[in-house]
């Protein structure tokens, strides 16, 4: 399992995340699961890749650096936390997960974790 979690600095629009979503790359598809708290990454033959949690907002300062690691020191707060965890896939949903994360972060002024 490989996690990608963009921290946002404002709340993604549904335009941000289908931006994102397309994103991911070519060929994949997306539905929602628990009643749309949810959305999955599917392969071409709808196998799930990645599993994308809906924004949580973190308001403590520091709460990101706690939790993920100190290179996140001084992460302005409030910030968006949504996570894009490629379980299924390997390398192909972890690199869709990163290129989702990446694009939702540079299009809502944040960062991704991890930071390398």
């Amino acid at each position: 399992m490989t996690d990608f979690i963009a921290l946002c600095g404002r709340r993604p629009e549904p335009r941000d995340t289908a931006t994102a979503l397309l994103a991911a790359g070519p060929g994949f598809g997306v539905d929602r699961a628990a009643h749309g708290a949810l959305l999955r990454i599917l392969a071409e033959d709808d196998r799930p890749l990645v599993v994308v949690e809906g924004p949580l907002l973190v308001q403590v300062p520091g709460e990101p650096a706690r939790l993920l690691g100190p290179e996140l020191a001084g992460l302005p707060a409030p910030v968006w936390w949504v996570e894009a965890r490629a379980e299924w896939g390997g390398e192909r949903a972890a690199g869709a997960a990163r290129r989702f994360a990446t694009e939702l972060a540079a299009r809502t002024g944040g960062v991704v974790w991890p930071c390398r």
